[in-house]
């Protein structure tokens, strides 16, 4: 059966995750590495009015365990962690699902796995799930970044840019839940640097603070083929990042990628996974 997490069950269920996701073959993408980050995912989660932390059950131990993110009103749908099985992961995957096309009919749901995780992977394929993106994980602590003299181009988002901004990301980055609207909504959960030509919005990067011990890049624009600036972008944007106490950040690029996979090699950047992202309408 299914059942919702609660408070109590914080610890026990944050140890289940971090055991699994600590081995390629059950670990998913979007989901920390660490135990204590583990258990602020979780605690927010369980607090939060929308997201869900399930557990399915035989009544006396953990069978499987899934995180799932969910934005109502665009009735779209993420996997932040899971589907986490230690054993039977297709039943309790099923379990799972059941559960999310009964409640969720209509939203979109996105989900991402390493491609050792062949179990997780198979089973979304033979739901229908579309392969949306093969990326490859970069990550880079302070120690290794290799930082140069900023330049007076690249600035911190202000309310001047907004709209400039807002046309900029979505010309850069269609298809994307996170359009410039969105991001522009939820500042507080997102740190926005632009790069200015002719006082016109001519490249970005976005970075995540949900996290201060691992954060992420979520998005690097160039209007025009670049490799100056998109190193401006990096330089600031990560120096931004390990100033606020971020300790190490993550970017995932797509694997053939290769002008911007040398770009980030150049700044510090260290391969370190894959990323496998999948979209299935429910």
């Amino acid at each position: 059966m299914i059942i919702s997490a609660y408070n109590s069950q914080l610890e026990t269920v944050a140890k289940y995750a971090y055991k699994l996701n600590s081995m390629p073959q059950h670990r998913c993408k979007a989901f920390p590495t660490d135990y204590e980050s583990i258990i602020k995912q979780f605690e927010r989660m369980i607090k939060h009015s929308d997201d869900e932390l399930l557990i399915s059950t035989d009544g006396s131990k953990i069978l499987g365990l899934l995180a799932l993110l969910v934005e109502p009103e665009d009735m779209y749908l993420e996997f932040v962690g899971g589907v986490f099985a230690e054993d039977n992961y297709v039943a309790v995957a099923n379990e799972f699902f059941k559960h999310i096309r009964d409640k969720y009919k209509g939203y979109l749901l996105d989900a991402a796995y390493p491609e050792e995780n062949v179990q997780a992977i198979e089973f979304m394929e033979s739901v229908g799930a579309k392969l949306i993106g093969f990326d490859y994980e970069y990550r880079i602590k302070n120690d290794n970044f290799k930082s140069f003299p900023m330049t007076d181009d690249v600035i911190y988002l202000n309310e001047k840019y907004y709209e400039d901004f807002i046309k900029h990301h979505d010309r850069m980055n269609s298809n994307v839940y996170w359009t410039g609207k969105k991001l522009i909504d939820a500042l507080d959960k997102f740190d926005i640097l632009i790069a200015l030509e002719n006082d016109r919005v001519i490249g970005s990067i976005v970075l995540g603070k949900f996290n201060k011990k691992v954060d992420e890049i979520y998005f690097l624009s160039v209007e025009k083929e670049s490799i100056h600036l998109e190193k401006a972008l990096l330089n600031k944007g990560i120096s931004h990042a390990f100033s606020s106490g971020t300790y190490e950040l993550l970017f995932m690029i797509g694997k053939d990628d290769k002008k911007r996979i040398a770009v980030c090699e150049e700044v510090g950047f260290k391969r370190t996974d894959t990323c496998l992202t999948y979209s299935l309408d429910i």
